[in-house]
C-alpha cells in the first residue's frame, strides 16, 4: 500500500513540468493576420524615424473626413526611402496596435 502512494505521489511531482509547458490555463487572444488595408492618396507634410505626417482626402471605408494625421512606419523603417515635404502621395496603411502603420507609400505626379 504504501508503494502505491509512493508511485502516485512520484507520478504526480513528475508530471507537473509537462503539465507547466501546456498553455490551457492562459486566456490566449488570436492575432488577427489578415488585417484589412486601406488605400488613400494624400500629401507628404513631414517625415520623420518613425512616423510621416500627411494631409490624405477622405477615406470613406474608415468614414474620415479629409484631415493631416501621422502614420507609423513600419518597424523596418528602412523600406520606405524619405520622400520631400508637400510630395503628392499614394499610400496604404493597416490598423496596429491602436494606431495606423504604413505599407505602401509612392510618390504621384502634380
Amino acid at each position: 500500500m504504501h508503494i502505491t502512494y509512493v508511485a502516485i505521489i512520484a507520478s504526480l511531482l513528475f508530471s507537473s513540468p509537462r503539465w507547466a509547458n501546456e498553455h490551457q490555463h492562459h486566456v490566449m487572444t488570436p492575432v488577427d493576420t489578415t488585417a484589412r488595408i486601406y488605400q488613400a492618396t494624400g500629401t507628404i507634410k513631414q517625415w520623420n524615424a518613425d512616423s510621416v505626417t500627411l494631409s490624405h482626402r477622405p477615406i470613406a471605408d474608415l468614414q474620415w473626413p479629409a484631415m493631416t494625421m501621422a502614420f507609423r512606419l513600419p518597424g523596418a523603417s528602412g523600406e520606405f526611402k524619405p520622400l520631400p515635404t508637400n510630395t503628392p502621395v499614394a499610400f496604404s496603411f493597416i490598423q496596429s496596435d491602436g494606431s495606423y502603420t504604413l505599407t505602401t507609400i509612392t510618390p504621384q505626379q502634380k
